[in-house]
């Protein structure tokens, strides 16, 4: 019998769990092996700090799931794979395979020194629903401190105003080296400076940090004092050593279009640096077309069935900011609406989106 393994819990392998619950697959040995029990969904991880969404809402059990499509879990820290040897090792166990699906996320990537608490990363998504529940159980509903978000991409901006919605008092600045939402036209990019200003959440653009310690961050423009600060900006393959793989300098594992290592080897997503594709963005949107091309050439792969499908990023995709209260920005191209309707969209996607 073919040893599958699907290494990490990612959007990729929760799709695919999706589909054997529906479609078994006969004389496959499935194991899914993660350390994380839970897999949250990044687009409602706003909604989630702000109190509309409970956590149950924006994750999946992968072990009930993993039960559901007949899937053994493995609930363990992948260290190592060896492709050429077949073998995938974790923190408790050595487990051999005939293919390999990769798909791990990414974390951090801190590229600058960083000394003193008060710290918290946004990856892996885990310590960003224990930080929100740690704030409340520390009091702080009604209390004023001064939180920086560092990094003015989608992922900042949203949880800039999520958490300014879930903690009216808190003083909260954004500081980004650059531009915020450099992937957003102009039109929503003013919409949203606008309500930055409006819901007195301060923006630093064009500030690049150099250092973090004893609460204070240092930029090229001066030095910020803060209790929290939230990283939100650079990433890089988790901590797992590849050996025979090609990886970049940010270990990722790459991959041809077609999501293939080799003929037994699959990755995308944050895990993956699609060869064809370097520069494409570490983003949602991207993932959730990937995951089908994955799970048909993997298909196909353990059936030796045809040829594979390659993976062509979208153009153009839409992107929906959620900004608090229940609206949100919807940006397409070189069009911007921002309002309740954009909101109930994205609420209605997300919420599709995490239906087994």
């Amino acid at each position: 019998m073919k040893k599958l393994i699907l290494a990490g819990g990612g959007h990729g392998h929760i799709n695919i769990l999706k589909k054997l619950i529906k479609s078994p697959m006969k004389d496959i040995d499935i194991t899914l092996i993660t350390d994380f029990g839970k897999q949250y969904y990044s687009g409602m991880l706003s909604g989630f700090i702000e109190g509309i969404y409970s956590e149950e809402e924006i994750s999946f059990d992968v072990r009930e799931l993993s039960k559901k499509a007949n899937v053994n879990y493995v609930e363990e820290k992948i260290i190592s794979i060896d492709k050429n040897k077949k073998i995938v090792t974790t923190d408790k166990n050595e487990y051999g395979y005939d293919f390999l699906s990769i798909n791990l996320g990414s974390i951090a990537n801190v590229n600058f020194p960083v000394d003193g608490s008060g710290v918290l990363n946004v990856k892996p998504i885990s310590e960003l629903v224990a930080a929100k529940e740690n704030f409340l159980k520390q009091g702080f509903k009604d209390s004023r401190k001064r939180v920086y978000f560092i990094g003015g991409g989608a992922s900042g901006v949203e949880l800039a105003f999520s958490f300014k919605e879930a903690f009216k008092n808190f003083d909260i600045t954004i500081i980004t080296s650059g531009e915020i939402l450099q992937n957003f036209n102009e039109s929503s990019r003013k919409k949203v400076r606008k309500l930055l200003n409006k819901k007195n959440i301060n923006l630093v653009e064009g500030s690049f940090v150099t250092e973090i310690k004893n609460h204070t961050i240092v930029t090229e423009n001066g030095n910020f004092d803060f209790d929290y600060v939230f990283l939100t900006s650079g990433f890089k393959g988790v901590d797992v050593k590849y050996i025979d793989f090609d990886v970049d300098e940010r270990n990722y594992v790459t991959v041809d279009e077609r999501l293939m290592v080799d003929e037994n080897t699959f990755s995308m997503g944050d895990s993956a640096n699609i060869k064809r594709y370097p520069k494409l963005p570490k983003a949602g949107v991207f993932a959730i077309r990937e995951a089908p091309i994955l799970l048909e050439n993997l298909m196909s792969a353990l059936k030796n069935t045809g040829d594979k499908k390659a993976y062509a990023p979208q153009l153009k995709y839409l992107q929906i900011l959620n900004c608090g209260g229940k609206k949100a920005i919807m940006n397409y191209g070189n069009l911007s609406y921002y309002g309740k309707l954009s909101w109930w969209l994205k609420d209605r996607i997300d919420r599709k989106y995490m239906k087994v």
